[in-house]
């Protein structure tokens, strides 16, 4: 026995070497990052708290907004910039967010005549209701007011992200409910679509919209790559907080630092922000876990790349879907380009998404794919499951993989081929600055850019996406 336990504290102590090791290995790495910015440090004072819900109405949730952009403007002085053109908080540059028709940054709605519905829209994590606003579009064409709610931390400088909390968000959906459940339409349907983290917001939401009189349960969701299962990687994400206070290892705090040259979308990533959605992430995750809580769920349609470095199309449907009750829930699903030149560079090639359903047929949800119609063409055909059938059916379609993609990406589905700022380059110009970040694609040396090669290689726009707001048109219209 003696012997045991010793082999045990040796174990022990090496196991522990090594995590201090990898720990403080990657605590000294995160020095190499850039320096850390203003917008890294700036502490709002008027942002949105939980604790402020319950007298903060719609219009006193938009009136914290002009505050928080007066801070913004006097803790990042203009003359504090080097006037950069691609600087978002230089005011002659090109990304800074003033220069556009409107400042997305911000909340906002959208007004109809004789609306059929209501529809609160959330934005993922980093992102501004920005990201929405081809969804909203094609929903108030369709009739529905719409309810576009900034998250709090979001929208003006990324250190409001090292502020922010999950409780934060939980009430700011709450008061983009109440706001839509006022408006003309909400007697007949209320939706909630969620991007990303706004996906795991809207599931959280519908889990537990019956447990209080003040909150309206939707008719429906929709997702697009929603942030139901993150990596198991989040759950350490709270570990830097052990040295990372000290001002030697402040980086330490971030997973990126880059230059903020979107002007709606952050590019630093704060590690506090990961463990704020684990924490939602698991609380969703033992909801799900409960059958009773799982079927009261209503509809659910999603969009997903079943590539998706932040998602996995895999876990949405062993996480979510394998437990909603037949109700007319609908997934869709964007293969890879099985054509691209470069397919056999991918380092693991995702099984046939056909395969993949019609091995677990039948189902108690709808499933469509769109892929390749051969393997040697970029023509895309669109391949049907229908719930409780283990037969797929196929249709042409006129779709086309564009020459230059291998794959949609977790941050292309929302966004339309023409966008202003993350589309093709070829259309939508006059709304705004003469900037597309989807469609850069510089050439020099490597390692000189700041921006990681990521930055300028993801897909950015999905070129699906009129079909998408058709399918999602359709949908809505048998509810």
């Amino acid at each position: 026995m003696p012997t045991v336990i010793r082999i045990s504290k040796w174990l022990v102590m090496i196991a522990t070497v090594l995590v201090l090791t990898i720990y403080f290995g990657r605590a000294f790495n995160a020095r190499n990052m850039p320096t850390l910015a203003l917008e890294h440090h700036i502490e709002f004072e008027h942002e949105f708290d939980a604790s402020m819900e319950k007298q903060t109405g719609w219009d006193a949730y938009l009136a914290i907004e002009p505050r928080l952009a007066a801070e913004l403007r006097e803790k990042i002085p203009t003359a504090s910039r080097a006037g950069s053109p691609a600087d978002r908080y230089f005011v002659n540059s090109l990304t800074h967010p003033e220069k556009f028709n409107s400042n997305w940054n911000r909340s906002y709605e959208t007004s109809v005549p004789s609306p059929k519905g209501v529809a609160v829209l959330l934005h993922g994590l980093t992102d501004s209701p920005y990201s929405m606003l081809a969804t909203a579009q094609t929903l108030a064409g369709a009739g529905y007011n719409v309810v576009a709610p900034r998250m709090p931390g979001h929208g003006f400088a990324v250190s409001g992200l090292v502020q922010a909390r999950w409780e934060n968000w939980t009430a700011a959906v709450r008061i983009a409910v109440r706001r839509a459940v006022e408006r003309p339409g909400a007697d007949q349907s209320l939706l909630i679509v969620g991007y990303s983290n706004g996906g795991l917001l809207a599931v959280d939401y519908a889990l537990r919209c019956a447990e209080s009189d003040d909150m309206t349960c939707p008719d429906a969701l929709v997702l697009m790559s929603p942030g139901i299962a993150i990596s198991k990687a989040a759950a350490v994400t709270n570990w830097h907080k052990a040295i990372s206070w000290l001002p030697y290892f402040e980086k330490f705090k971030w997973f990126t630092v880059l230059p903020e040259v979107d002007p709606f979308k952050f590019t630093s990533f704060p590690k506090q922000a990961a463990w704020e959605v684990h924490k939602i992430s698991n609380r969703v995750h033992k909801r799900l876990a409960d059958a009773t809580s799982a079927a009261l769920l209503p509809p659910i349609l999603t969009f997903q790349s079943i590539v998706d470095n932040t998602v996995g199309a895999t876990a949405i449907i062993d996480t979510l879907y394998k437990r909603l009750p037949t109700n007319g829930s609908d997934i869709v699903v964007y293969d890879i380009n099985r054509n691209s030149t470069v397919a056999h560079l991918l380092k693991n090639p995702p099984q046939d998404p056909t395969e993949y359903f019609t091995a677990m047929a039948p189902m108690t949800f709808d499933v469509t794919i769109l892929k390749n119609r051969e393997r040697s063409e970029n023509a895309i055909e669109r391949q049907v499951l229908t719930a409780g059938q283990s037969d797929v059916t196929s249709q042409s379609t006129t779709m086309q993989w564009p020459s230059e993609f291998y794959s949609l990406s977790h941050i292309a589905v929302p966004f339309r081929p023409d966008d202003v700022i993350y589309g093709n380059g070829r259309g939508g110009a006059a709304a705004g600055p003469q900037i597309f970040l989807g469609a850069l694609a510089p050439r020099g040396e490597s390692g000189v850019l700041l921006l990681t090669p990521d930055f300028f290689l993801r897909a950015r726009y999905n070129p699906f996406f009129a079909f998408q707001s058709q399918h999602l048109l359709d949908w809505l219209s048998i509810r």
